[in-house]
Order: structure tokens, then C-alpha cells, then sequence
């Protein structure tokens, strides 16, 4: 039976998976209402004013939320040279010590955006656009978005050995 922590790293996985496939979905939809805005403008029908907002609001919500799956999968970007170059011990050693310190930095970047929202939420701040979508929702996926890349730092800390292997035969196959 797998234990707690397992079981929990699943669930994350799954969730961010599912934000990840969002987004992938909204940006499909873009392909699709932008030439669908552009036809029914120029034979006449009208337009939809909201799309180009909606576009800025998906984007930063699938940026930000679509991010700790980005971490997961190896993808984002670093420099390998330093980790590389270190015998296997030492560059789990490494690996753990810069999982730590990104996890540092997005919790302190998660507890700015909380506060940020927290202090939209009392002021009751709403841009002006065409979408009034109230600031501190934006502000809490900014800070949601942190907590999830902390929380999978501290996974990535876990797995440490396992994620070297992992990037080090993705690093041979890519780049030029």
C-alpha cells in the first residue's frame, strides 16, 4: 500500500497535469476564436470585443498554474553544466541543495502574492477593462502558482537521484 506521501505526490501530479491540459485547451481555443473573430468581423456579424483580454487573462492564469508541470517534466529552463559536471553523489547533493533554495524562494514569492491579494481584496481593486475580473483573483493564482512550484520543489528533493537520471538522458537527446 503506497504511503501517505506517495499517494499525495500523486494527487499533485494529477493536478497539475490537469492544469497543464487546461491551458493547452485554451490555447487551442485561441487558434480557433481568433480567425472565428476575424471572419465574422469582416463579413459583417460583429466581433467579440472580450477576446483579446480573455486571451491576456488565460495566458497568465495557464503561465502560472501551468508551471509546476513544467517542473515536473524537466522542461523549464536551467543550467546543467554545474551539476553535470559533479561526481553522482555530490551532484544529488547539489540537486537537493538548489531544489531547496528554489522552494525558499517561491514561499517567499507565494507569501507576496497572498499579501497582495489580501490587500486587493480590501481595497476592492478591479482594472479597467472590458473584463472586471477583481485584482486579487489574479494576485491568488499568482500565489497559488508559487505554492504548487514549492511543493513540487520539495517533491523534486525527494526524488532527487531519479531526476538526475531522468534529465541527464533528455539533455543527450536535445539541443544542437
Amino acid at each position: 500500500m503506497p504511503s501517505a506521501l506517495n499517494r499525495f505526490e500523486i494527487a499533485f501530479n494529477l493536478l497539475c497535469l490537469i492544469f497543464a491540459g487546461g491551458t493547452a485547451v485554451t490555447i487551442g481555443l485561441f487558434a480557433i476564436l481568433v480567425p472565428l473573430d476575424l471572419l465574422i468581423r469582416s463579413i459583417g456579424w460583429g466581433n467579440m470585443p472580450w477576446l483579446h483580454e480573455g486571451i491576456e487573462y488565460t495566458l497568465y492564469v495557464g503561465v502560472f498554474l501551468g508551471a509546476p508541470w513544467v517542473l515536473q517534466q524537466g522542461a523549464h529552463v536551467r543550467v546543467d553544466l554545474f551539476v553535470e559536471n559533479l561526481p553522482k553523489n555530490l551532484a544529488v547533493s547539489a540537486e537537493i541543495v538548489l531544489d531547496f533554495v528554489g522552494c525558499i524562494i517561491c514561499l517567499s514569492l507565494f507569501y507576496y502574492g497572498l499579501q497582495g491579494s489580501i490587500e486587493a481584496y480590501i481595497d476592492k481593486s478591479i482594472p479597467d477593462k472590458l473584463l472586471k475580473i477583481a485584482d486579487w483573483w489574479m494576485l491568488l493564482i499568482f500565489a497559488v502558482s508559487f505554492s504548487m512550484l514549492a511543493i513540487e520543489f520539495l517533491l523534486r528533493m525527494r526524488r532527487a537521484r531519479t531526476i538526475l537520471e531522468k534529465e541527464k538522458a533528455i539533455s543527450t537527446k536535445a539541443g544542437f
